[in-house]
């Protein structure tokens, strides 16, 4: 089974030639490689609370472990869909405008930002909130874009 190259979980060991790299690990995933053979590439470096990803990585074949990788959602901006209580005395409010990074091991991560005092924008921490499944489900992409010039559809 072929998955879409992307960002995962992956649930199974990964083979690192004659070694095995424990499970959960958050991985980037390639449907193909230069071998031919589907890759998985390790997280290099974490500068924002993105992880970048290199461009060595360890060739994967064996359907039970390409099947076992979860899809995770991209690193980036996102609003609380819902309003949720992390404990007793702390509520997210709807809407909440969070960023959303993972650690090694694929747990995801959503950091609050503060107003910038000196200046118009937001500052992220570095450390932020694991959060369990129900709450990553109520995570909605934001698009931070702006105005910018459509792609031009091609006329057959």
């Amino acid at each position: 089974m072929s998955k879409d190259c992307g960002l995962y979980r992956s649930t199974h060991p990964i083979p690192a030639g004659e070694e095995f790299i424990e499970a959960p690990r958050l991985v980037y995933y390639h449907n193909h490689s230069q071998q031919g053979d589907s890759m998985v590439i390790l997280p290099d470096e974490n500068v924002n609370n993105v992880w970048s990803f290199g461009e060595k990585g360890f060739l994967v074949s064996n359907d039970d472990f390409i099947d076992g990788l979860e899809p995770m959602k991209p690193q980036g901006f996102y609003r609380m869909r819902e309003h949720f209580h992390p404990n007793e005395d702390q509520v997210v409010n709807k809407n909440a405008l969070v960023q959303l990074g993972y650690n090694g091991q694929a747990e995801p991560i959503i950091f609050f930002p503060t107003a910038l005092k000196d200046k118009n924008g937001l500052e992220f921490p570095t450390s932020g909130m694991k959060i369990p499944p129900n709450i990553y489900d109520l995570l909605e992409p934001v698009d931070l874009t702006g105005p910018h010039v459509p792609k031009q559809k091609h006329v057959h």
